[in-house]
């Protein structure tokens, strides 16, 4: 809707303005202002001889005029040079045909079709279980690669393996030596999962494959876990390839023909202060190991390799400092790097109610991600993942998401679809007929308009949050989508004596259920029939 109110208003400054500025299109907070409201007077003012209150009343007039379809009730100039919009209640209930019309398919868009984007999320190393922090990236990645297929991308996920380094040699270290009644190596792995692991290997130490056996047994037990969380890789991404097909060592080729690298010290070094970084960066220690930076640019020369429009990585906050080095280096190699965006998540808390919990009960070790699921189900860990911004600090209540209570907000959700759900199935033992074709003119009680009015936003809310790669922007929707039902259920029989008012109430609860169950969908969060 906003995509639309800002062609008509583009339409309307057309000719008028010599430099049309970026149309902002917004929801006023006070609801006497109209349904939208756009500053676009205020951002033109400079460009215009006319006084503000003059242009935007111009610009107003010019809106009403080019609304051929009637859409707006109402369009008015503030002094202040605010255009405020208000909806005719007929076009609310015209839209209640295209949502039901468009059932599965509404909310989506082909905006960038034929589009490919590569999104990396997760890339937990192969050494130890995962955590929630691992959880909250996972759950993220994952619902930003559904929001940028609703608008039209082919999406692929990847993840990194990392089994190149000392981490993967330290865990092959204490599982031997905890297999061999031996102390943990200084530096080592000492969880009760290592001991697992050297029960289960015992046998095949000295075995050749013992290595590749290990890591795969810690990168299934990664997958199965996800599984468990609903989220599914395109392809799992070998960092030991790189070097097996010889790409780390071409980089570094690569950057030394860019006249981008210096030897020091028996190093080789990129010269990353020269595009702003603190200090310069080894490639090549002198022991003659590549680092991990080298094989992570090899790993994204590759990514560029694959041709793709776009390239996303969501990484933990220890990463932060990293991303200026890695983008440095990617324009030494002269990759375009406008087309990778990197995502710094943030660390999530655990709390019970006040009690913030940094050890289980069960293990006396960290809590992991599988105790989270186990304990609160997918969906609740799902949606309080979601639930604020990746790029914040998250605090999660464990004892919040298995209430079955409004209090909860992914219970609060869910029973709005149950509850419509079971709407039809009283109609349907009372006989009463689900017509889509019924008079939506009928539903003319304010809480019926504020209900269709929120309806309407959820095209330009998934297309903000695939915008701004922030899925949490569902969730507050669907929240506040579900308040305004619960409200309206309240306010308003749906079923009735009065047929033909029921009829078109019964198209408004189908209307609603779709949106609540495509918000849910997107997010892989059940809709559930009873509760």
């Amino acid at each position: 809707m906003k995509e639309r109110i800002a062609l008509l208003i583009a339409e309307a400054i057309a000719g008028h303005i010599s430099q049309v500025p970026e149309i902002e299109v917004e929801i006023p907070k006070i609801k006497s202002h109209g349904d939208f409201s756009s500053n676009i007077a205020i951002l033109s003012a400079k460009q215009s001889s006319q006084s503000l209150p003059q242009l935007a009343k111009e610009i107003a007039e010019k809106i009403k005029a080019a609304d051929r379809e009637g859409i707006f009730s109402q369009v008015s100039a503030t002094k202040t040079g605010f255009i405020n919009f208000k909806l005719n209640d007929s076009f609310l209930q015209e839209q209640l045909y295209r949502i039901l019309s468009g059932d599965r398919s509404f909310g989506r868009s082909k905006a960038h079709a034929g589009q490919k984007v590569l999104i990396e999320f997760v890339s937990a190393n192969p050494t130890g279980p995962l955590h929630i922090g691992h959880g909250r990236w996972a759950v993220i990645g994952d619902d930003i690669g559904a929001l940028l297929e609703a608008v039209g991308y082919k999406v692929e996920r990847e993840y990194y393996v990392n089994d190149v380094g000392a981490q993967v040699e330290k865990l092959i270290a204490s599982v031997k030596a905890r297999a061999e009644g031996r102390d943990i190596p200084e530096g080592g792995y000492g969880g009760a999962y290592v001991a697992d692991l050297a029960l289960r290997f015992k046998d095949v130490l000295t075995n050749p494959n013992f290595r590749k056996m290990l890591l795969e047994a810690m990168l299934e037990d990664h997958k199965r876990v996800l599984r468990e969380l609903m989220v599914n890789f395109d392809r799992y991404f070998s960092e030991e390839s790189l070097h097996d097909a010889g790409k780390v060592k071409a980089v570094i080729e690569k950057l030394k023909a860019s006249k981008k690298t210096f030897e020091e010290g028996g190093a080789l070094w990129f010269k990353s202060q020269e595009f702003g970084d603190d200090k310069n960066r080894v490639l090549v220690r002198e022991t003659g190991e590549t680092t991990y930076f080298t094989a992570d640019l090899a790993y994204h020369l590759d990514k560029f390799n694959r041709g793709y429009d776009l390239i996303i990585n969501v990484w933990g906050t220890d990463h932060h400092g990293y991303v200026p080095r890695l983008k440095a280096a990617l324009s030494a190699l002269g990759l375009p790097v406008e087309k990778l965006e990197i995502i710094i998540g943030q660390l999530v808390a655990l709390y019970r109610g006040a009690e913030l919990v940094r050890m289980s009960k069960r293990t006396g070790e960290m809590i992991t991600l599988e105790e989270v699921i186990q304990e609160i189900g997918k969906d609740a860990t799902r949606f309080f993942l979601t639930m604020a911004t990746v790029r914040s600090h998250l605090e999660f209540d464990l004892e919040l998401a298995k209430q079955q209570a409004p209090q909860n907000p992914v219970y609060y959700v869910q029973y709005a679809h149950a509850r419509l759900r079971s709407i039809f199935r009283e109609a349907e033992e009372r006989g009463v007929k689900y017509d889509r074709e019924a008079d939506t003119t009928l539903l003319t009680h304010e809480a019926e308009r504020h209900l269709m009015r929120k309806l309407i936003d959820f095209e330009d809310r998934v297309g903000a949050a695939a915008a701004r790669r922030e899925p949490h922007l569902l969730v507050e929707y669907v929240r506040e989508l579900a308040a305004i039902f619960h409200n309206y259920y309240h306010k308003c029989r749906v079923l009735s004596e009065d047929n033909k008012l029921t009829a078109a109430r019964l198209m408004l609860a189908e209307a609603t259920r779709i949106v609540i169950r495509n918000v849910l969908e997107l997010l892989k969060i059940e809709a559930p029939e009873r509760m």
